[in-house]
């Protein structure tokens, strides 16, 4: 798996990628998150997890896994809808933006992510009733959402995650 490996992971950000558009380089690295679901509901959830972000292929992209409960956690705790996912976000320079596909047992999403004002907001690119924002994202924590479109067109906060660097 060495090949691989090599192959895959990156060291940095390729030229090709401009530094304006470096959306997610800020998030190469570890870290650990508190997930909630079922906002304010009796069935409100809080669950810890990890998230894992690394550059790949010579730099134009970054790819993450996303462990939710925890490899540490799941062990104890583990929840129905377990997530254990990997998200790759590739850099497009014809639009300025970033083609993501997220996949998880079961499923995949596909998105684009940009910038809006001081978030980055990744929209669900088929019917766009999806949005992950990330938020409040400083050196070392970082707030993400998932966010869905209702029926009566209103936005409504389904999932939100904080996340701390290792």
């Amino acid at each position: 798996m060495g090949e691989f490996i090599d192959a895959l992971v990156s060291n940095g950000k390729s030229n090709l990628i401009p530094e304006r558009d470096n959306l997610y380089g800020q998030f190469v690295g570890e870290w650990d998150f508190e997930w909630i679901d079922s906002i304010g509901t009796e069935n409100e959830r809080h669950v810890m997890g990890e998230w894992i972000f690394t550059w790949v292929l010579e730099g134009t992209a970054i790819q993450d896994v996303f462990i939710c409960p925890s490899r540490k956690a799941r062990v104890k705790d583990y929840q129905p809808d377990a997530a254990y996912a990997t998200t790759v976000r590739m850099y497009n320079p014809n639009t300025e933006a970033w083609d993501i596909l997220y996949t998880e047992l079961g499923g995949a999403t596909l998105l684009e992510g940009r910038r809006e004002g001081d978030k980055i907001v990744q929209t669900e690119v088929h019917e766009g009733n999806i949005k992950w924002v990330f938020s409040e994202v400083t050196a070392t924590s970082f707030h993400w959402q998932r966010i869905a479109k209702r029926s009566d067109d209103s936005w409504e906060t389904e999932a939100e995650l904080y996340a701390v660097r290792r």
